[in-house]
């Protein structure tokens, strides 16, 4: 351990960044759908339901208790990069400033590992479960607000879809308004256009009127037709 910390310490500022961000992305990609779908159900997600890696997907193909495990460990591809950010910035003292770039910079690179995971070609989930567990690492209060934004949304619409969407465009917002940090907002920011943009399937199915609305007995239905669905 103390060779660790003798390690990092020493590591000039952008190799510290290059090693967390890394660490950040690799563990982001870990695709925990499709490795859980096939070794405990014999179930390839990408080839079930809508074929997205998602919490959504999951929930509909392999039932509750498999899409809420999923979420929670999606979430911790995003939470457990930045833990591990903030704890490196403590171990070798870096500024106020730095830190905060640092935590950003592991928060963004496991949002896109999740989406875009070598690990399976560059593919993944469309960001939301792990842009919501870097929230709740890095910015607490925006994800209890977020919360009750997608929750509302979902019960006035039941589009998994919208809620995500129009959660991630109210993340900036409520992140400049609560923490009043301009790296925090443009972190924000920048998750608040990848999440839409990763969902524009989504929206055009909806301006056509062929998205699924989300229902609790939908869970555990499997069926081999791709019918796309949000995350």
């Amino acid at each position: 351990m103390d060779f660790i910390v003798e390690s990092l310490v020493s590591l000039p500022l952008w190799a510290t960044f290059a090693c967390v961000s890394l660490f950040a992305y690799l563990f982001g990609a870990i695709p925990f759908s499709l490795m859980i779908g096939k070794a405990l159900f014999g179930v390839n997600l990408r080839t079930e339901g809508s074929g997205n890696l998602g919490a959504t997907n999951t929930f509909r193909v392999l039932g509750a208790k498999a899409g809420i495990g999923i979420l929670l460990l999606d979430m911790a591809k995003g939470a457990l990069p930045v833990l591990v950010a903030r704890s490196i910035a403590a171990t070798v003292n870096l500024s106020p400033d730095a830190t905060a770039w640092l935590l950003i910079a592991s928060a963004l690179a496991a949002v896109i590992g999740h989406t875009a995971s070598p690990y399976i070609g560059f593919r993944g989930g469309k960001g939301a479960a792990t842009s919501a567990g870097v929230m709740l690492a890095l910015l607490p209060w925006v994800f209890l607000a977020s919360a009750v934004v997608f929750f509302a949304v979902l019960a006035a619409t039941r589009y998994v879809s919208v809620a995500t969407i129009v959660t991630a465009l109210a993340f900036p917002i409520s992140t400049a308004l609560i923490y009043q940090s301009l790296p925090f907002t443009l972190f924000a920011l920048v998750i608040g256009i990848i999440v839409p943009v990763l969902h524009h399937a989504n929206i055009k199915r909806l301006r056509e009127g062929t998205e699924p609305r989300f229902s609790w007995s939908d869970r555990g239905k499997r069926s081999t037709k791709r019918t796309p669905e949000g995350e």
